[in-house]
C-alpha cells in the first residue's frame, strides 16, 4: 500500500505492504521454521508416509512456481519461501493416505491456479493451500474424508515398531506376520474376524477423526453428557479406536489430516512467530474465542443436551481449527487491513465454522470457512479503512487552499 497523503500508511499488523522484498522473505522464511514443529509432529503420529507426503507436495510446489516464472517471464521467485509455505500447509491439509496423485495435482492446482492465474505473490484471491484443499476435496472426495488412519503410536502400544506402524496405518497389512496381524486385528472385532477367521484381506486399517465420529452420533448418543463420553458411547458399535482424551486432542494422537491435529506443535510455532513480530495473535483469538462460545451455546442441540450444553473443548482441539486460525486465516494477502475488519472477519469465520460443523454435510468448517471469507476481504478492506494517522485537512485561506 502506498503512503497515504500527509501521513503514514495505513495498514493492519497483518499487512505484508509494509515491508520491503528483503523483510518479505524474512517473514516467509521464519513462517516455514514455524510450520516445522507440526511437520514433526505430522510425521510421529502419521509414520514416514506423512514426510513423503510433505516432501512431495513441496517438491511440486516449488517446481510448479518455476515452471510459472519461466512462462509469464518473471524472476524467478523461488527464493521468498512463499511456494515451501503453499506446499507445507497444502500437506498439512491431506490425510497420512493420500495418493500420490491428489497431492501432486492439489499443489499445482494451489501454485499454478490459485497463485499465479491471478498474478503471483500479493494477488491470489483465496489462500492458496485452502485453494488446493478444496480442489481435491471437490476432485478426490474419497480420498479426502472416507479414509482415517490410526495413529503410529496407538498401533506402536500394539507391539508394532516404527516402520511397521508407519506401514500398517497407510498401507495393505498381509505381508507381515501372523502375530503382527493378529496384534493389530484387536483394534475392531469386525477387522479381527476378517483377518483370522475369513482370511480377508484389508486395504488399510481407519478409524473416525474426532469430529467425524461426533458427527455420526447426534442421534445414537443423545443420553451423551459431553462430547468425549458420546464418542466413547458410540464408540462400542462404530469405532473402537475412536475414544479421544483431551490430552490426545491436544497433543495430536489422533486421527486427522497430517498437520492439523498437534494443537501443541501449531501453537509452538505460533508462539515462535509472535517472537518474531510477524504474528499479531488477534485473528486467532477472536476465531477461536467465537467458536468456543458458540459451541457452548448451540452445540449440544444436534446431541440432544439443550442450550448452552455444548463441549467447547472437544471442538476447538479437533479439526483444523488451529492450523487454520493461525496459519492460514491470517494470511497477509487475503485477511483484512483494519482492526475493525479483522474483527468481522474473525466472528463470521467462527459462525461460519460451527454452522458447518453442526449442521453442514462436511464435520468440519474451517478450509470452507475461510476460502468464502477471503472473497469478502476486498468489501471489508474497500469500506472499513483502516485509520490514517498524522493527515491534515485542507484549510481554506484567503486566496485558496492552504
Amino acid at each position: 500500500m502506498a503512503k497515504a497523503k500527509g501521513g503514514k500508511a495505513a495498514t493492519a499488523p497483518f499487512s505484508p505492504h509494509i515491508h520491503s522484498p528483503l523483510t518479505l522473505h524474512r517473514i516467509m522464511w521464519d513462517v516455514v521454521i514455524a510450520l516445522i514443529p507440526a511437520a514433526a509432529a505430522g510425521i510421529y503420529f502419521f509414520g514416514y508416509h506423512a514426510a513423503v507426503v510433505m516432501g512431495l507436495s513441496v517438491a511440486t510446489a516449488v517446481i510448479t512456481e518455476i515452471i510459472m516464472n519461466l512462462m509469464l517471464k518473471r524472476p524467478i521467485s523461488v527464493a521468498d519461501g512463499s511456494a515451501v509455505i503453499t506446499g507445507l500447509l497444502f500437506a498439512f491439509n491431506l490425510p497420512p493416505s493420500a495418493p500420490w496423485y491428489v497431492t501432486v495435482f492439489g499443489s499445482i492446482f494451489a501454485i499454478g491456479i490459485v497463485k499465479w492465474a491471478f498474478g503471483g505473490l500479493g494477488h491470489n484471491i483465496m489462500n492458496p493451500a485452502l485453494g488446493g484443499r478444496i480442489f481435491v476435496l471437490a476432485a478426490w472426495s474419497g480420498a479426502m474424508v472416507n479414509v482415517w488412519s490410526p495413529t503410529v503410536p496407538s498401533m506402536m502400544a500394539k507391539g508394532l515398531d516404527f516402520m511397521q506402524a508407519s506401514d500398517v496405518i497407510i498401507e495393505k497389512v498381509p505381508y507381515y506376520t501372523n502375530n503382527i496381524i493378529q496384534q493389530v486385528s484387536q483394534i475392531s472385532n469386525s477387522i479381527q474376524t476378517n483377518l483370522i477367521t475369513n482370511q480377508v484381506q484389508v486395504d488399510m486399517i481407519t478409524g473416525a477423526s474426532p469430529l467425524g465420529a461426533l458427527k455420526g452420533m447426534y442421534e445414537t448418543a443423545a443420553q451423551a453428557t459431553n462430547a468425549l463420553s458420546a464418542v466413547s458411547q458410540a464408540s462400542v458399535s462404530t469405532a473402537p479406536s475412536s475414544v479421544y482424551s483431551y490430552w490426545d486432542l491436544f497433543i495430536g494422537n489422533i486421527p486427522g489430516c497430517i498437520g492439523e491435529t498437534s494443537a501443541l506443535a501449531i501453537l509452538i510455532g505460533a508462539f515462535y512467530l509472535m517472537f518474531r513480530k510477524v504474528l499479531v495473535p488477534v485473528l486467532p483469538i477472536i476465531y477461536i474465542v467465537t467458536v468456543a462460545v458458540l459451541i457452548w451455546i448451540f452445540g449440544g442441540l444436534p446431541m440432544g443436551w439443550g442450550w448452552f450444553k455444548g463441549d467447547a473443548v472437544y471442538h476447538i482441539l479437533s479439526g483444523g481449527l488451529f492450523l487454520g486460525a493461525f496459519f492460514m486465516a491470517t494470511d497477509y494477502v487475503t485477511s483484512p487491513m483494519s482492526i475493525p475488519g479483522t474483527l468481522i472477519y474473525g466472528i463470521m469465520l467462527g459462525i461460519l465454522t460451527v454452522i458447518i460443523r453442526l449442521w453442514g454435510g462436511y464435520p468440519e468448517g474451517v478450509s470452507y470457512s475461510i476460502v468464502f471469507m477471503n472473497f469478502f476481504v476486498p468489501i471489508l478492506d474497500r469500506y472499513i479503512r483502516p485509520k490514517i494517522f498524522g493527515a491534515r485537512k485542507a484549510v481554506l485561506v484567503k486566496g485558496g487552499a492552504k
